[in-house]
C-alpha cells in the first residue's frame, strides 16, 4: 500500500478481542475520480455505486469507514440528539442493501451491538 501511495491501514479490536477489523482506506486518486462511492472498493463500495444515497447515508458510511459505531455514537457524530424516523430509515436502507451490518447479527439487542461496513 505504501508503494502505490495508499494511506496506512487501520487495525481495530475491542478489549475482549472478540473481533478484529482491518480498514484499508481507498487511494486518494480513486476518491477524487468518484470511483467506489468514496470508500473501499469491496462489496460495500461496489453496491454504493449502484444505489442512490442521500447525504446522511453517505455520512454514515464515511463514519463507519473509521470503525464500528453504536447507534448513540453514530447519532453524536451526525450531530443528532435522538434517533429520528429519518435516521432509522437511513440505517435500514443501508442494511437492506448490504452496505452496513450488525457486529452481532444473531442478536440485534446485544449490549455491545455496533454497526460496521459489510465485509
Amino acid at each position: 500500500m505504501k508503494r502505490n501511495g495508499s494511506p496506512e491501514p487501520k487495525f481495530e479490536t475491542d478489549d475482549e478481542r472478540s473481533y478484529f477489523l482491518a480498514v484499508l482506506p481507498v487511494h486518494p486518486d480513486i476518491k477524487t475520480k468518484g470511483q467506489a462511492g468514496g470508500h473501499a472498493g469491496g462489496q460495500a463500495g461496489g453496491r454504493a455505486m449502484e444505489i442512490s444515497l442521500n447525504d446522511t447515508e453517505k455520512a454514515i458510511l464515511e463514519i463507519l469507514e473509521e470503525g464500528p459505531c453504536s447507534t448513540s455514537e453514530l447519532l453524536k457524530k451526525l450531530g443528532l440528539e435522538s434517533r429520528t424516523g429519518a435516521f432509522r430509515r437511513n440505517v435500514k436502507k443501508l442494511m437492506d442493501n448490504g452496505l452496513i451490518e450488525y457486529m452481532y447479527p444473531d442478536n440485534p439487542k446485544h449490549p455491545d451491538q455496533k454497526y460496521r461496513l459489510s465485509m
